[in-house]
């Protein structure tokens, strides 16, 4: 182990620095984040966030090893000889805190990511984690391929133990903050001038004589985490901005005036019997509605990576009646450009001519006027039409009806290569050629 030197090394400024604007700049975000999840968000801009926050959360975890094991290497500078015992007992165990809290903090994010498990909905939610859009980042401990009780439990003991040590981190910054002012306008001494380049200690009579090495390291290291920090906040300010979710859409239910069917909301409940008469009009609550797809991907060693994503401009007009079936219908248009799975290159390619090519089919639409009971829900048969070919597409779907609030679920696989998605295409042999769309419509009934 080296010396203690008189002050830190420039490596350990800069990891000092940019650590604790990643941390600064995560707490919020993930505040943010999680307080519009609970609220039903589904947005574009939501997703990016999310994608942006684990990406920058594994990156801290990185450098906090890093920032660990230069410390066991270049032990920091001695603390001042004036300062009472309890007060450097205090001042290590901060610091070992901090350590703990910068390691533990991103971990117990990629444990909640890695269970494949939303909290918020109660259900399986299998999201890739993509570093930046680079390579997929692999769950810890298999996670996502453990049963889902075991997913739910670890999800939630993970994403608690996360939310604690951000506090923790909050009320422990706030500390350290007020300690650094006080050694440099109480106790006078060198300790906050160790840390922040450029600034004198109250107690130094003569400048430090100047270290063009050191000095281009400081101003190097320092200018990319300023890059990285106007980056990363312009991302989260404009991501999903240009494509936000449909909100013009309406969804309409025929249900007898004054008729009010109390049932569990659960994709499982019995079609509500509701008797036929005047339609009543329901609005799209584009916050918690999407029309999500997910495939497989070979990432090329033989293992599959489970890829999803969400269309986020779509207008949907349904009218449905669960005892006049004849006269119920569907049209559903969907933009494919606004397709996206967080990952800025699969984007681009998917409106490209081998896929979407959304440039001459920007839209593609669903349309049903065949509906049929099925088992404790219902089936849509109808036209779904990509890039101008039109196919026969069954949709299983349920729907639960609570008062003024209406829910719909459905799921179908539908072969990309009967729409010539990928067909042909060079790398789509890593893609699965089956693809799950998932629709999820909440209403509300218009006054």
């Amino acid at each position: 182990m080296a010396a203690r030197a008189q002050r830190y090394t420039a490596v350990a400024i800069v990891l000092h620095w940019a650590i604790a604007v990643a941390i600064l700049f995560m707490i919020p975000m993930g505040l943010w984040m999680h307080e519009s999840a609970e609220h039903g968000d589904v947005s574009a801009r939501l997703f990016s966030a999310y994608q942006l926050h684990k990406s920058i959360g594994l990156t801290v975890l990185a450098l906090s090893l890093v920032r660990l094991g230069w410390r066991l290497m270049n032990p920091p500078p001695p603390m001042p000889a004036h300062m009472p015992g309890w007060e450097r007992f205090i001042a290590v165990a901060t610091h070992w805190a901090f350590y703990a809290l910068m390691i533990g903090l991103p971990l117990s994010g990629w444990l909640y990511v890695s269970t494949g498990w939303s909290i918020h909905d109660e259900a399986p939610l299998p999201v890739a984690t993509h570093w930046f859009g680079l390579f997929q980042v692999p769950a810890l401990f298999g996670l996502n391929q453990a049963d889902l009780g075991v997913r739910e439990d670890a999800a939630e003991a993970a994403l608690t133990a996360h939310a604690y040590l951000a506090y923790a981190a909050l009320g422990l910054a706030a500390l350290h903050v007020a300690a650094a002012l006080k050694h440099q306008f109480f106790d006078r001494d060198e300790v906050l001038a160790h840390m922040v380049p450029g600034l004198r200690a109250p107690n130094e009579t003569e400048a430090a004589p100047k270290n063009p090495a050191r000095l281009a390291v400081i101003g190097a290291g320092l200018s990319l985490v300023l890059v990285a920090l106007a980056a990363a906040s312009f991302t989260l300010l404009s991501g999903g901005a240009a494509t936000p979710p449909q909100s013009q859409s309406t969804f309409e239910v025929v249900e007898t005036p004054g008729t009010t069917t109390e049932a569990p909301a659960t994709t499982t409940t019995a079609p509500p019997p509701v008797a036929a008469g005047q339609a009543s009009a329901w609005r799209v609550n584009a916050q918690r509605s999407s029309i999500a797809f997910a495939f497989s991907m070979d990432d090329g060693s033989g293992d599959q990576s489970r890829i999803e994503g969400q269309f986020a401009r779509w207008r949907a007009d349904i009218r449905f009646d669960p005892n006049d079936l004849e006269n119920s219908a569907v049209s559903v248009t969907i933009e494919t450009a606004s397709a996206s799975d967080g990952i800025a290159s699969h984007d681009a390619y998917m409106r490209d001519t081998g896929w979407f090519d959304s440039s001459a089919h920007p839209t593609a639409t669903f349309r049903a006027t065949d509906f049929r009971r099925r088992g404790e829900g219902y089936e849509a048969r109808g036209e779904l039409t990509i890039k101008g070919r039109g196919r026969d597409v069954r949709l299983p779907f349920t729907l639960t009806i609570n008062g003024d609030n209406a829910t719909m679920n459905g799921t179908v696989a539908i072969d990309r290569e009967a729409f010539d998605l990928g067909k042909d295409v060079e790398g789509s042999d890593m893609i699965s050629r089956n693809v799950d769309v998932t629709i999820r419509v909440q209403a509300t009934r218009s006054p």
